[in-house]
């Protein structure tokens, strides 16, 4: 498929996923209220971060290796599943026993953690063929069918209990998984074949262990980037307060659409070396995500808040005000999105971790400081400066490894010696 059809479908999908988080958004808010966002909030981030340690050993660099290693992509596959699912099962299994008594989600969290550690890889496994647009498919199915079945729901009896949205979510979390796998048969039986001999499976083994540890710790990091800073909240703040600030995050996340969708396309088309000037693709696509993301940050911020209380209700009236603050870093980060999937395409994971550490560092500061003492302004200022300090490692990066000149971050000049 060619880059701009494939990329088109990544961002229509993309979008759909977008609208599918945004209407979720919208209607928990007013069926439940801002204490239940905050809940919410914490619960997503609670279930992020159990599919991060559950998926810790090979299923983000699944595209890369399968690239490399065309002709068994099926054995990289079979073992990534095997290996998720066999961290995933024993804490599924024993996670509720342990949790169950001070925490009555935590069965619901397990399911649904275990579930999108599982969905993780059939992304993966579907990123490493020629049309990236099937990953999205993936990403889009979790909260797609969260909204349907929560719909359906409210349609035939309503919600009686906000726990109940939860055992919601467990169902539309395995189903999320089912349903893409006949799409993965599909896929698989479709892979080439080179006729190259094969490397022995430990070697794969080793690839796996190595650059799949390594794209989860890169990953862990960001999530502690983005996440992180609610529990200090909820500590400090309230649930209000996470319910608030999660919404403006939340809104502030669907800004990156087109820088996503172009991330996505950059790292399947690298990974496959498809592409004579990898340089020219990473920089055009920097640029086309820089001018996007700007674009959507400043639609958002002419929104009145009269439309967001309008739409929420009034205990969300800070939202706005959180989003217009947000922008700086996330503009920022928004562009570099496509080299840090440069970088993934690579296999060089380790400059993201750099990045994403130098962004922890200061959302520590926001974390165990500025929120204790400043609340809210204290997570902007913390959340703005963590994902600016991220932006400028991975720029510095580019700019030194690709030779690129001061002139071609706007489209001029040539390129670098």
């Amino acid at each position: 498929m060619a880059p701009l059809a494939d990329a088109g479908r990544v961002l229509a999908l993309k979008v759909a996923t977008a609208a599918a988080q945004f209407v979720l958004l919208v209607v928990t808010a007013n069926w439940f209220g801002v204490e239940f966002r905050g809940t919410f909030a914490l619960f997503g981030a609670g279930v992020q971060f159990v599919a991060l340690l559950t998926g810790f050993l090979g299923s983000v660099s699944l595209g890369f290796l399968a690239a490399r290693d065309a002709n068994r992509r099926d054995v990289l596959v079979l073992m990534t599943l095997t290996t998720v699912t066999a961290v995933a099962l024993p804490v599924a299994v024993l996670a509720p026993a342990w949790l169950a008594g001070t925490d009555p989600l935590a069965p619901h969290r397990v399911v649904v953690a275990v579930a999108a550690a599982l969905s993780a890889v059939e992304a993966g496994v579907l990123l490493s063929g020629r049309s990236a647009w099937r990953s999205s498919l993936v990403e889009f199915l979790r909260p797609g069918l969260l909204l349907a079945l929560a719909t359906g729901v409210v349609v035939l009896r309503g919600f009686r209990e906000p726990r109940e949205f939860f055992v919601v979510w467990s169902a539309a979390a395995v189903l999320s998984v089912l349903l893409p796998l006949p799409l993965l048969v599909e896929h698989l039986r479709a892979l080439p074949r080179t006729g190259a001999v094969a490397r022995p499976v430990s070697g794969l083994v080793r690839d796996l262990l190595r650059y799949g540890f390594t794209a989860q710790s890169s990953n862990l990091v960001q999530f502690l980037n983005y996440r992180s800073l609610f529990f200090a909240l909820e500590r400090h703040v309230g649930l209000a307060g996470v319910g608030v600030f999660s919404t403006a995050v939340s809104f502030a996340e669907m800004l990156w659409l087109p820088a996503s969708s172009l991330a996505s396309s950059t790292l399947n088309r690298i990974a496959r070396g498809v592409d004579a000037d990898a340089r020219a693709l990473v920089l055009g696509n920097m640029r086309r995500a820089w001018v996007a993301t700007a674009a959507c940050a400043l639609v958002a911020a002419l929104v009145p808040t009269s439309w967001v209380t309008g739409l929420l209700g009034d205990d969300f009236a800070a939202v706005r005000q959180v989003l217009v603050a947000l922008v700086p870093g996330v503009v920022a980060l928004g562009a570099t999105q496509i080299a840090s999937a440069a970088n993934a395409g690579r296999g060089a994971y380790g400059w993201n971790i750099l990045a994403a550490l130098a962004g922890l560092g200061l959302t520590g500061i926001g974390f165990l400081v500025l929120v204790p003492r400043a609340g809210m302004t204290g997570a902007l200022v913390a959340m703005n400066a963590s994902y600016l300090a991220t932006s400028l490692v991975l720029i510095v990066h580019l700019a030194r490894t690709q030779h690129v000149r001061a002139g071609e971050w706007f489209g001029r000049g040539g390129r670098g010696a």
